[in-house]
């Protein structure tokens, strides 16, 4: 497939794709790309299934074309204590001088799509035309529900190992 046939086979009339970005790609500016020719896009890397269901339902709302949707698919945090407890003191200091209260723990903030079947079943309900991954891959198994619900998917890739693992997902 040339550059031409995925832009038309995803029916965007401009060859441009708006940045995914979480917290500033709304339903409102993915549309509004969309309606203008491109390929809007709302990033749910920080969303709950619950969260990207409503997001992606509001975007439809708002257009009738096709849009993206992406996905965080960095390789999810262990827990480790001793590096909990050495973060924690040695960022003491900062959180003295604001008056502020540390918290007990530090926790992973989002939830990576990589361990998160919930949201791939959101995925497959809700059938946006796009699904883009950046911060790696999920498994070829889900990448292949995508495509066989007839979502195109997309990866990102910032460093040549990257390249390698969408080449080798497919």
């Amino acid at each position: 497939m040339n550059n031409t046939d995925f832009w038309t086979n995803i029916g965007v009339r401009l060859p441009i794709i708006q940045a995914p970005m979480v917290g500033v790609s709304t339903p409102t500016l993915a549309a509004e790309v969309s309606n203008a020719g491109a390929l809007g896009s709302i990033g749910l890397g920080a969303s709950t299934p619950d969260q990207a269901r409503a997001l992606i339902r509001r975007t439809r709302e708002l257009t009738d074309q096709p849009f993206n949707v992406n996905m965080f698919c960095h390789s999810p945090a262990r827990f480790n204590q001793a590096q909990n407890d050495a973060w924690l003191a040695y960022s003491a200091k900062w959180f003295a001088e604001f008056d502020a209260a540390p918290p007990q723990e530090i926790r992973e903030i989002y939830t990576s799509f990589l361990s998160d079947r919930a949201m791939l079943e959101v995925l497959l309900a809700e059938r946006p035309t796009v699904v883009s991954f950046h911060f790696g891959t999920p498994e070829s198994a889900w990448v292949a529900e995508l495509r066989e619900a007839g979502i195109v998917t997309l990866g990102c890739a910032t460093t040549l190992k990257e390249a390698q693992m969408l080449q080798k997902t497919g």
